[in-house]
């Protein structure tokens, strides 16, 4: 893995995304609007590791390379401030962990969309 999975992500379910844009372009007056979309919550890349694994009933070794950013221009800690996009009325529906789970269980419903063609 890339990093030292020590690194603080606020990942977000792509359903929530699409529902903020919807509600934003319904409800925002600006004739600009820049709005960041996430969770009010944020998980260490080791905790997404292992409620992937969990889910798919493996138990991988972990081998790091990295240090504490993975990749340059990497940052070991996303937490954006979603103010503005709460005040529209948005609220993410799912936890990261549920975001996470519920990805990795379509995915395996749906094999066919990792396949190379």
């Amino acid at each position: 893995m890339l990093g030292n999975g020590k690194q603080r992500k606020s990942y977000l379910y792509v359903q929530d995304c699409l529902d903020a844009i919807l509600l934003a372009m319904e409800k925002a007056q600006d004739k600009v609007n820049i709005f960041n979309l996430g969770t009010d919550e944020y998980c260490q890349v080791d905790d997404s590791i292992g409620w992937i694994c969990e889910c798919l009933g493996v138990s991988p070794e972990r081998a790091y390379s990295g240090g504490d950013r993975g990749w340059i221009g990497d940052n070991p800690f996303i937490f954006l401030d979603c103010l503005r996009i709460r005040a529209l009325g948005w609220r993410p529906k799912l936890t990261i962990r549920e975001a996470i789970v519920r990805t990795v269980q379509f995915l395996a419903q749906n094999p066919w969309l990792l396949e190379r063609r």
